[in-house]
């Protein structure tokens, strides 16, 4: 039986002692299911039938350079875990996003559209799988099978596969940045996700909507030219066997060192020294294990800083973090060190969770794209690079080492780094410097969508709600917290859903069991209705200055108050003053001083409009 359309006390009590929280927040029917069939828990907790598939890569990789040919082989095992028998297998072809006629959310270059992913050789076990036992489109291929797979059993998948990469400087995410630097993103065949709230996944890759994957072990061998150097997500297996001695020991170094280690440096290039003890092909190995994707980039100039991070003090674990990019670029002289920065930041500050993987890479690209263990950057110059250093590595935590469904609740990610990228990038820089969003140049207006919209669904408006919206309301969330309760909400959603693929449900009743109160009071006007921040300043006088919601949204009330002899104060309210429903608050004025002004306002608390946020005396 179906849940009702809203969840009440009677049916989902979360117990604090003797507090009981109700959740009262519109919830879809397809997702009411999860509930049911408890894979989902109302305490914000995987259900106690929770379940998720995953698979093991074993891939070899080539690339043509002059043909710019990408071409592999793979050999796929796939864990059905859920308690349903699989009829089909969808492995996603996001590369058929090249082929004529694919579906797209915007223009790509003429000269990139190609006859798409091209197959061969298809295999459950030892069976070749014929022709009309599969399905190409949209970005899918569809495998239907023999015999069903049953749950608690596994299958073999092989293939072959090959695809002509894009060259045009307009390629979404990926780059060949020029005729011996690429970043090879979305290239391989790759299992679609298989869940409790939707079953396969059916969103087809357009360009715009980004990662759902399932959390998988890799073995990737990447043959290159031998005289070019691969990074990739993972750890590299046999440098031992392919560096020569000197940088294998400067690699080794930066492993253990705090200080950033030239590995490949401007004076070994203009040497015309030899990295590599084979002048031929060679064959670089990465493993990496419970990732969501696997990514790599490649060059025969491109410069290589690294040094480690502490990123777990408990344990003890490092992180090598490199920087690998061209010596034209010269804000990436800094990139190594912010990257470094920011993952210390991001392991005991914000979101204060120890960064989960052994290796970062930021590679310069052009774009500003995420991987696990990897970033595609662009150069940022004039610009300082922090801020796309820290929002590209951020998204290790979402959605990666969370499970985020970017193709329906993008804002659990992109919102995520967005506001980590402000905070963060301000205490590496020590000065205002990140990228503020500005949603209230967007608030209330047809472009601003409630986030609770699927992403799938948003083109246009797709930004404002995954990017701009977000940060204003985790923003605020914060502010309404403090440090110490927001860091603790963060903490307890991370350690529920870690490797697991939560959805906006799991986040706001995890965050209201860590609360220890409702706060739907809160996600709902943010996440849910359609609406805008906007404060007032109503009145002024000696009872105080009396400030209106004249908005939809909860938000702190920030401000200066000016008085005749010429002194100044500040005020500050969080957002719960709104709670109730109060239409208003008042500010409260020193005794014995006169009024001057009075003016709303803070960079980080959205207000859609600025006319009514002053008052003068007259």
């Amino acid at each position: 039986m179906l849940l009702p359309l809203r969840f009440r006390a009677a049916l989902f009590l979360c117990c604090f002692g003797s507090a009981a929280l109700a959740q009262d927040l519109y919830m879809p029917l397809n997702l009411q299911k999860a509930y049911t069939n408890q894979t989902r828990s109302s305490d914000g907790l995987p259900g106690p039938k929770y379940w998720q598939n995953r698979a093991e890569y074993r891939i070899d990789v080539s690339v043509d350079l002059p043909t710019r040919q990408v071409s592999g082989t793979a050999g796929i095992r796939y864990f059905n875990q859920s308690p349903d028998s699989l009829t089909m297998i969808r492995i996603k072809l996001a590369h058929d996003l090249w082929r004529k006629n694919a579906e797209r959310a915007y223009e790509l270059a003429l000269e990139d559209i190609t006859d798409g992913v091209r197959l061969q050789n298809v295999r459950i076990g030892n069976t070749p799988v014929p022709a009309d036992k599969m399905r190409q489109s949209n970005t899918f291929l569809d495998i239907r099978l023999d015999r069903a797979l049953p749950p608690g059993a596994a299958l073999e998948l092989r293939l072959s596969w090959s695809y002509i990469a894009p060259a045009a400087p307009s390629a979404p995410r990926e780059c060949v940045c020029d005729s011996t630097s690429w970043f090879a993103a979305y290239w391989y065949p790759q299992v679609a996700v298989y869940d409790d709230l939707h079953g396969w996944a059916n969103a087809p890759y357009n360009g715009m909507q980004e990662m759902y994957n399932d959390f998988s072990d890799y073995e990737v061998r990447i043959d290159v030219p031998g005289n070019i150097m691969v990074w990739a997500t993972g750890v590299w297996q046999n440098a031992a066997d392919l560096l020569e001695p000197e940088f294998l020991r400067r690699y080794q170094q930066a492993l253990e060192s705090e200080s950033i280690v030239q590995i490949f440096s401007p004076a070994d290039y203009a040497a015309g020294t030899r990295f590599f003890r084979s002048a031929d092909r060679h064959t670089l190995v990465y493993k990496a294990d419970a990732v969501p994707d696997f990514a790599f980039g490649f060059s025969d100039h491109y410069l290589w800083d690294a040094t480690s991070v502490l990123v777990d003090p408990a344990a003890g674990r490092r992180a090598l973090v490199s920087a690998a990019y061209n010596p034209k670029s010269p804000d990436y002289y800094e990139v190594c060190g912010a990257a470094a920065k920011a993952l210390h930041l991001m392991s005991t500050w914000l979101p204060g969770y120890p960064y989960p993987y052994p290796r970062m890479t930021v590679f310069n690209g052009d774009d500003g794209m995420e991987f696990p263990m990897m970033c595609n950057n662009a150069s940022t110059h004039p610009r300082s690079p922090v801020g796309l250093t820290v929002h590209e590595s951020s998204h290790t935590y979402f959605p990666f080492m969370m499970g985020i469904n970017e193709q329906y609740y993008a804002w659990m990610d992109e919102g995520w780094a967005s506001f980590f990228d402000v905070l963060v990038t301000d205490s590496i820089t020590g000065k205002s410097a990140a990228r503020l969003r500005n949603y209230s140049d967007f608030a209330g207006t047809d472009m601003d969508m409630p986030p609770m919209t699927p992403s799938r669904q948003l083109e246009s408006a797709y930004r404002v709600a995954a990017y701009n919206r977000p940060q204003a309301a985790y923003m605020t969330l914060y502010q309404l917290l403090g440090y110490d309760r927001f860091h603790h909400c963060m903490k307890t959603y991370m350690d529920s859903w870690k490797g697991k693929h939560p959805q906006p449900f799991d986040f706001f009743y995890s965050w209201n069991a860590a609360a220890g109160e409702n706060l739907d009071w809160f996600w709902k006007p943010w996440f849910f209705d359609w609406g805008y921040p906007d404060l007032a300043v109503k009145s002024a006088g000696p009872a105080g200055i009396v400030v209106e919601n004249t908005g939809t949204m909860p938000v702190s009330v920030a401000g200066e108050i000016e008085y005749t002899d010429g002194s100044r104060e500040r005020f500050w309210r969080p957002a719960d003053v709104w709670k109730f429903g109060a239409p208003a608050v008042i500010i409260p004025v020193a005794a014995g001083k006169t009024l001057q002004k009075v003016t709303l306002g803070n960079p980080l608390v959205p207000d859609t409009v600025k006319e009514n946020n002053t008052w003068v005396r007259a």
